[in-house]
């Protein structure tokens, strides 16, 4: 049963790359990042969260929602100076 859950993870996985793949060349998602390594990142990001994350705690899933969106999509960086 387990491979047959690794199977359909790793379709699922293909399937969210190509996505991030057309993201990519349709110029929505930055083009320097494999799409491969980006969407695993991403899956390891959310998937952490039911290792830490506990409602009633600082932050509410909402404002998690927000946190885990921004980070994945903008990054940690300052958005440099636009002047």
């Amino acid at each position: 049963m387990l491979d047959r859950l690794n199977g359909g993870r790793r379709v699922f996985d293909h399937r969210v790359t190509e996505v991030v793949r057309r993201a990519q060349d349709e110029g929505h998602l930055r083009a320097d990042v494999d799409p491969a390594v980006a969407t695993r990142l991403v899956f390891g990001m959310v998937n952490s969260l039911t290792e830490w994350y506990r409602p009633g705690g600082a932050l509410d899933a909402e404002q998690l929602s927000t946190v885990v969106l921004s980070t994945a999509l903008d990054g940690l960086r300052t958005p440099p100076d636009p002047r």
